[in-house]
């Protein structure tokens, strides 16, 4: 999220499981802790203690992303990495890598700066135990080698439990007995322990005294790449596209021998004393190897609107492939929309203009309606649902609604003076006549833990036929153009 947002870095953040109010917090920042904010706290409540929080739900696709991220560039630095479980952890196992880097201490250097590159803020700690290690990797900042054994239970006792994933409960009950970190919480006896805290909390002590589990790390997959060099060199695009063509075929045979289809295709063309072209293709279904052709007209597209600053020396493509079950390839029978039909013709779009140019609006609660709703890529189409027509259907088909077309940002306008010459709105140039009628107000108002706004709305019909959606922002004094009604 602060990748997204490196504006809000400085003051308090949170990550909250859903956009409202009452969305509980999952994660925050230090500044947030120092502010009284904790982890299963509501939103309007962590609002309470910390007026100027920033908070935003993370999604699970993006998690998942920045984890596949980690996970690579790490795996670049070490060879055995394993994924912690948690997000964002990660066990690494560092034998051998002072013999390429003098030391340990300079590899997790290298390696922190790394992170701090990619816009990751990280805390290494190299130890002896990896539970032990990584409840003080989530103390610091930075890297940090430990000596011995000793010095690594020495330093347990800087850890607050309020940093250790405990079972509910367990945390207050510990503080009533004066027990604040993770020093005290491992020296209790574990029989006593288990007998009056149950067997959850006897776990994790268990995690934190007995040997760890050897390391399980993960394997770097091997990318399934075909490429070839251009000889003479060449920017044809037709000639380039039928050099590609047998190896996307070999590409799609690859795949489908690992029971993989192709769910996307990165292009990197090498130019000729020009900077390198990367792109990537992403057909509307997995594309097995009877999908061969539709997989060579999206790269035309792209292809044809793509300009080489120099001829093409040497082209790598790298196929990305799914699991992909029988079932899923089966087209269904009957007389009914081919929705694989459209998902090839937004491939096409796609290819032709950018993987952006393919969007809808999701909505998401806010109390502003520039916020309301947010745009995704459409990854698949779908039939609308069908809804019973009302008694009056009759009447409703004779006035059909209207549909709202907002403004990516609200056109500031003069001050309304009750009367219209026709400029006042007409001078935006999106809409024609004067002012008829005002329909209104329609009072919008909220954030009073970031920004206060208040807001009237009005529905401003003109004597050309042309309805306008304007607000007066009363903190401001200001009148803006917000939307068009069709």
């Amino acid at each position: 999220m602060l990748r997204a947002r490196p504006a809000w870095r400085a003051g308090p953040v949170a990550v909250l499981a859903r956009g409202d109010l009452q969305g509980e917090v999952l994660h925050c920042n230090t500044a947030a802790r120092r502010c009284g904010v904790t982890p299963g706290m509501r939103h309007g409540a962590a609002l309470a203690v910390a007026p100027g929080l920033q908070a935003e739900v993370v999604p699970a696709e993006a998690l998942q992303a920045a984890g596949e991220e980690l996970l690579a560039l790490l795996l670049r630095r070490a060879p055995r990495v394993e994924p912690g479980g948690s997000p964002g952890v990660f066990w690494i196992d560092p034998s051998g890598l002072e013999r390429l880097f003098g030391d340990l201490g300079r590899w997790s250097e290298g390696l922190l700066a790394e992170l701090q590159a990619a816009g990751f803020t990280a805390g290494l700690v190299i130890g002896f135990h990896r539970h032990r290690a990584h409840a003080l990797a989530r103390m610091v900042r930075g890297a940090r080698v430990l000596a011995s054994p000793e010095a690594e239970a020495s330093l347990l006792g800087q850890v607050p439990l309020a940093r250790v994933d405990l079972p509910p409960g367990l945390l207050d009950s510990l503080a009533q007995l004066g027990i604040h970190h993770l020093a005290g919480f491992l020296g209790l006896p574990a029989a006593e322990l288990r007998a009056r805290f149950g067997l959850a909390a006897a776990l994790v002590q268990a995690r934190y005294l007995e040997a760890a589990p050897p390391l399980r790390p993960t394997l770097p997959r091997e990318p399934v790449t075909e490429g070839f060099e251009q000889e003479p060199p060449d920017d044809h695009c037709e000639r380039l596209l039928f050099a590609m063509r047998p190896k996307i075929d070999r590409l799609l045979q690859r795949l489908a021998a690992e029971g993989e289809a192709l769910v996307a295709l990165d292009v990197e063309m090498e130019l000729d004393h020009a900077p390198t072209v990367r792109t990537r293709i992403e057909p509307a279904a997995p594309a097995g190897p009877s999908e061969s052709r539709g997989l060579t007209e999206l790269l035309h597209l792209r292809l044809a609107g793509t300009e080489l600053a120099a001829p093409v020396l040497r082209v790598r493509l790298t196929a990305i492939g799914a699991r992909v079950r029988a079932e899923q390839g089966a087209l269904l029978g009957g007389a009914r929309r081919d929705l694989q039909a459209a998902g090839r013709a937004l491939a096409r779009v796609r290819a032709a203009f950018g993987e952006q140019a393919v969007t809808r609006a999701r909505l998401r609660p806010a109390h502003l309606p520039e916020a309301g709703f947010r745009w995704e890529p459409i990854a698949e189409i779908s039939c609308p649902k069908v809804q019973e027509l009302p008694a009056n259907h009759h009447e409703a088909l004779a006035a059909p609604p209207l549909c709202r077309r907002m403004l990516p940002r609200p056109r500031p306008l003069t001050a309304w003076t009750g009367r219209d010459d026709g400029d006042w709105l007409a001078r935006t140039g999106l809409v024609r006549g004067a002012v008829i009628r005002m329909d209104g107000p329609h009072r919008v108002s909220g954030g009073w833990w970031a920004r206060t706004v208040e807001r009237d709305y009005y529905y401003a019909e003109t004597s050309a036929g042309d309805i306008a959606w304007v607000y007066h922002d009363r903190a401001r004094a200001r009148w803006f153009l917000h939307g068009l009604l069709d």
